[in-house]
């Protein structure tokens, strides 16, 4: 009799597992201002852009329910890891320091940084032209660990929040620069408000390509995702995301 009993919670348990997982709303996480990969929508108060549109994609393709929410990018991987998040989809680039942490998927796309002045402040971007200046970037990005490498013992490097912070921040002068990641800067160099800055030096490639992020153990779920990318790729659902956005292929 007990082991008949304790045969039927096992498949009682085994059932409610199962179901749970089914009915499971997986939570991606994106910037909360990036654009044009995140954004909110100031007619409807809804999440857009490049990273909120390939999520839902990504989720529909695995016949998963989503919801996809915005978080500083600084806090993204430590909400991934405390399981406050599922998937960090907010362009995160591969770093050793980052994988002790996570698990990546394959890349979802790429871009360049760029450095962002007033026009007409600098003539090139070398040591001598940038010593003792100081440079806006978003913390805990590769563009920050790439400051601090190459540059940190000659200018300031000032991490902020948000891609909004280095813009205003330039434009006021209350930074010299601005290193950013060049999609981004590109759609913003596009708008009304970008004619007040230009591009100075050339882009400068950090990575091979920006990825979503996982907690550690969930390697069949990033195995779906892998698949769900591809898929899309394949599919031609990709570049209709990809044009609304750029003019030209970011993968």
């Amino acid at each position: 009799m007990i082991q008949r009993l304790l045969l039927l919670m096992a498949v009682f348990l085994m059932s409610t597992s199962a179901a749970w997982a089914q009915d499971k709303v997986y939570k991606f996480a994106v910037d909360t201002y990036y654009p044009p990969f995140s954004y909110t929508d100031e007619a409807t108060g809804e999440l857009g852009g490049f990273d909120v549109d390939i999520a839902k994609a990504v989720c529909a393709k695995m016949g998963l329910t989503c919801e996809v929410v915005a978080v500083p990018f600084d806090e993204i991987i430590p909400e991934v890891e405390n399981s406050q998040i599922d998937v960090g989809c907010a362009g995160i680039a591969y770093t050793e320091e980052r994988a002790q942490r996570v698990l990546y998927t394959n890349k979802y796309f790429r871009s360049s940084s760029l450095f962002l002045e007033l026009p007409g402040t600098f003539d090139g971007i070398t040591p001598e032209t940038i010593k003792g200046k100081k440079v806006a970037v978003q913390a805990s990005t590769n563009q920050e660990e790439y400051l601090r490498r190459t540059y940190g013992d000659l200018i300031e490097v000032v991490p902020v929040k948000g891609f909004d912070e280095i813009i205003a921040g330039v434009n006021n002068k209350t930074f010299d620069l601005g290193f950013i990641d060049g999609l981004p800067g590109y759609h913003y160099l596009k708008s009304d408000e970008g004619l007040n800055l230009d591009i100075v030096g050339d882009p400068v490639h950090l990575d091979d390509g920006s990825c979503m992020v996982l907690r550690k153990g969930q390697e069949a779920l990033r195995d779906r995702i892998n698949k769900a990318i591809e898929e899309l790729r394949l599919s031609g659902e990709y570049d209709a995301i990809n044009i609304k956005y750029f003019e030209f292929n970011v993968y």
